[in-house]
């Protein structure tokens, strides 16, 4: 094993997109190669002025004031216990407020093109909410892979929107910038013998902490953050007496064959195909209505389907010794 090494920069990297360029919807090469070289390096980047501020506050002010009656169903699911007041919240899947810088963000697809392959596939559209919380309501730190995944080469990302600016206050979240280069199976809390936590063990989030501590991300409306399913991060508690909803969107490659599916309305197939150049969705597609405020990450798989992966899933999961490993 090698010494460490100080490959991270102490911030998670942000990227301003020009008001013209962000009007234009065309990301420059420029702009793409920037976003695609901090992903792989951090496992995490921020896109600054990425969406009409009109589209974030129309889904605002129809999210926050659900979010109250969200929290009052005794069946909706809470991340980590009702304690940490962190629940699943999805967006409205009607067309009138399916806006395509936030359904098909061309700045974010581009980037996750150039990483993950051409076309890239949305296999999950949900969202959490932070409500308010009493300044313990945390969450552990984790990663969202429960299950023996890849640690070569990254095989999903998460788009997620926040709908307000956030800061500490009303519960940014924690991220831990190069963690995704850390991320395997035998990083996280056992269950049983046959079943894995999200929770990363503690005693290796504190080793982490002493060289590369987390930072939580604070973001402006009209951002969005770019992460590497893969990463540590943290929901943390919102001192606020608003809710402060934040859209998710996880996007894997088409080669991936990944295994989740969305449901969405059939009155809006013909939109969601427009966008397909940029991104492709999975979709299991419904002749009625979608009652998003039933929706539930509970169960939601990122795992795999390709036959070949899972014929190497072993060797693909785990870092030989002779690797050094400075993360």
């Amino acid at each position: 094993m090698g010494s460490y090494s100080p490959l991270y920069d102490q911030t998670i990297h942000t990227i301003h997109i020009p008001e013209d360029v962000r009007q234009s919807g065309k990301p420059t090469p420029e702009l793409i190669a920037e976003g695609a070289a901090f992903l792989h390096k951090d496992g995490i980047i921020i896109l600054d002025n990425a969406i009409d501020t009109d589209h974030i506050d129309a889904l605002n002010a129809k999210l926050s004031p659900e979010a109250f009656e969200i929290a009052n169903d005794p069946d909706h699911h809470f991340n980590f216990g009702k304690q940490t007041r962190n629940m699943d919240q999805a967006p409205p899947p009607t067309k009138s407020l399916m806006f395509k810088d936030v359904w098909c963000n061309p700045f974010a697809a581009a980037i996750l093109a150039a990483v993950l392959g051409p076309q890239p596939v949305v296999h999950y559209a949900n969202g959490n909410t932070a409500l308010k919380a009493p300044p313990t309501g945390r969450q552990p730190v984790h990663s969202d892979c429960e299950f023996r995944h890849p640690a070569y080469f990254p095989f999903a990302h998460v788009i997620n929107i926040n709908l307000v600016d956030t800061s500490p206050e009303n519960g940014s979240t924690e991220f831990w910038p190069g963690s995704h280069h850390v991320s395997v199976n035998e990083a996280h809390n056992l269950v049983s013998e046959h079943e894995d936590q999200l929770t990363i063990k503690t005693e290796l989030v504190e080793q982490r902490r002493r060289h590369s501590p987390p930072f939580q991300a604070c973001t402006k409306r009209g951002s969005l953050i770019i992460r590497d399913l893969r990463l540590w991060h943290a929901g943390m508690p919102n001192l606020t007496d608003e809710p402060r909803v934040m859209l998710a969107f996880v996007v894997q490659p088409a080669w991936y064959q990944g295994r989740s599916k969305i449901q969405l309305p059939l009155a809006v197939k013909d939109l969601v195909e427009s966008w397909s150049d940029e991104l492709q969705y999975d979709v299991d597609w419904v002749d009625g209505e979608v009652e998003h405020k039933k929706l539930s990450s509970d169960g939601v798989d990122f795992d795999t389907r390709s036959p070949v992966l899972e014929k190497y899933r072993e060797e693909l999961s785990k870092w030989p010794e002779y690797v050094p490993r400075w993360y």
